[in-house]
């Protein structure tokens, strides 16, 4: 039986103040919102598999922030570890290629850090991709981005859940950290789902979308069962089970 597994990966970044103010000091110009001058202050991955008969199964949800483990270094170096012991599994990102990437090549090249194979860039590479991009998937060979959260909700997920998904600013307190902490992991949940909605639509053999779902969020929720957004996150496996019932029904 085959068997599928994804590396659902969301980072969160900051401006740092000093690389601004040191850009600003050669061009007043200089853009804040500059690639240039965003570090990683936090990374998760969740993984999570379909196998050709619908079943989904949730693995291992991990995160790292910079309140933990001391800073960007340590963040993004123990992400490479974590991805780089999964070599076989390709990482999916939404708008990863224009966003993540990046970021997270100019923290490699900062820091001497080498970037896990999934996210090296390999021309003329054979075989099947080591990254898969999303946000791209959806664009295709048009001029239009869809971005998550419109795509989240044209799948009638509930804008409770999809309003906690726009940007964090940097955390202060212990309660902050936190806070982002189930940010950046409900988003690699989100984005998972936003998968398996992309799968179905490519008529992916015995998948449908609510119980792979319901699947999806049961696991996650048993990995963090104390999440900020659960009761969220309960509410709508209630309301998927119950779509799910009465397309069932209607079908008998």
């Amino acid at each position: 039986m085959a068997t599928k597994t994804y590396l659902a990966l969301d980072t969160e970044m900051f401006w740092d103040e000093h690389l601004y103010e040191a850009h600003r000091a050669m061009d007043r110009k200089s853009d804040f919102r500059a690639t240039a001058v965003k570090r990683i202050m936090a990374a998760s991955v969740l993984e999570f598999s379909i196998d050709d008969e619908g079943r989904v199964e949730t693995g291992a949800l991990t995160s790292w922030t910079e309140h933990d483990w001391g800073d960007e270094e340590a963040v993004v170096g123990r992400m490479f570890d974590y991805l780089r012991a999964r070599a076989d599994t390709p990482v999916l990102t939404f708008g990863g290629l224009a966003t993540d990437i990046p970021v997270l090549l100019l923290a490699s090249i900062a820091h001497g850090v080498a970037l896990p194979p999934q996210l090296i860039d390999q021309p003329g590479r054979k075989g099947p991709r080591p990254h898969l991009d999303l946000g791209l998937m959806l664009k295709g060979g048009g001029k239009t981005w869809t971005h998550l959260s419109q795509l989240l909700l044209r799948m009638n997920v509930p804008v409770e859940l999809v309003a906690a998904k726009p940007g964090v600013s940097r955390p202060a307190t212990s309660e902050d950290w936190q806070e982002l902490r189930d940010h950046v992991e409900l988003d690699c949940l989100l984005l998972a789902l936003a998968k398996t909605g992309w799968l179905v639509a490519q008529g992916t053999n015995g998948l449908p979308f609510e119980p792979a779902a319901i699947g999806l969020i049961a696991g996650f929720l048993r990995r963090r069962p104390d999440h900020a957004r659960r009761a969220e996150l309960l509410h709508y496996a209630a309301e998927l089970e119950q779509a799910w019932a009465q397309a069932f029904s209607r079908a008998a």
